[in-house]
C-alpha cells in the first residue's frame, strides 16, 4: 500500500432541495443535517455533513475519492469552486446520499472507511445553475468529493464537535495545528481566475 493509498468511485446520485447528505449508513440514531452553509457548498458537523448543489431536483454526477492524507490539488483549474470543512464523526460507515434518500448509491465507498474520528472533506463543484433550475434526469453539475483522517477515534471526533462549533477558517486552521496534521493546508479554497 502507498503512503496515500487512493480509493475512487463515480456514480449519478439523485439531488432533491439542492442537497445531497452525508450521513451514517445502517441503524443508528439520525442526525440531522447542517442547513446552511457559510461557503455556500458544503457544511459540516458531527455525525452530518451537508452538499448545496445548484440542481433543485434530479441527477448529478458525483465522483468519491478516499485517501490516507491530503490529496494533491491538480486540476483545480476545472472546478468553479472548491472548499474545505473539518467533519468529525463517531460512526464509523459515512456515506453519500440523496437527500430524503434511504439507500446511499451502491458504487461510492465509505467517506470514512478508517472508522471514527475526524476527517477533511474537499469538495469540488463545477459551474453549478442558479438554484431552482427545472428537474432534471441527465445530470448538469459534477462534483468531486475527497476524504481524508486528520485523527482517528471516536474520542477525537467529539472532542473536535466541541472545538469547532464556529467553523471558521481561523478556528479550522487553529484546530488542525494543534492536531499537527501532516498537511494542515487552509480552509475555503477556490481556484484562481
Amino acid at each position: 500500500m502507498s503512503d496515500n493509498a487512493s480509493v475512487a468511485a463515480t456514480a449519478k446520485v439523485f439531488v432533491s432541495y439542492n442537497t445531497i447528505l452525508i450521513k451514517a449508513l445502517g441503524e443508528v440514531d439520525y442526525t440531522d443535517p447542517p442547513s446552511y452553509a457559510p461557503n455556500g457548498l458544503v457544511a459540516a458537523h458531527l455525525d452530518a455533513a451537508a452538499i448545496f448543489t445548484g440542481v433543485h431536483t434530479g441527477y448529478v454526477t458525483v465522483t468519491v475519492q478516499t485517501t490516507t492524507s491530503a490529496p494533491r490539488l491538480e486540476g483545480v483549474r476545472k472546478w468553479a469552486d472548491v472548499e474545505e470543512v473539518v467533519f468529525p464523526t463517531s460512526i464509523g460507515d459515512m456515506r453519500l446520499f440523496g437527500f430524503m434518500g434511504d439507500t446511499p448509491p451502491p458504487d461510492l465507498p465509505s467517506l470514512t472507511p478508517q472508522g471514527p474520528g475526524v476527517y477533511t472533506l474537499r469538495l469540488h463543484a463545477s459551474t453549478r445553475p442558479r438554484i431552482g433550475t427545472p428537474e432534471t434526469d441527465e445530470p448538469v453539475e459534477e462534483y468531486l468529493v475527497c476524504a481524508w483522517p486528520l485523527a482517528l477515534g471516536r474520542d477525537a471526533a467529539i472532542e473536535a464537535a466541541e472545538d469547532l462549533t464556529n467553523l471558521t477558517s481561523a478556528n479550522v486552521r487553529a484546530y488542525r495545528e494543534r492536531l499537527h496534521s501532516a498537511s494542515p493546508g487552509r480552509t475555503n479554497r477556490s481556484p484562481r481566475r
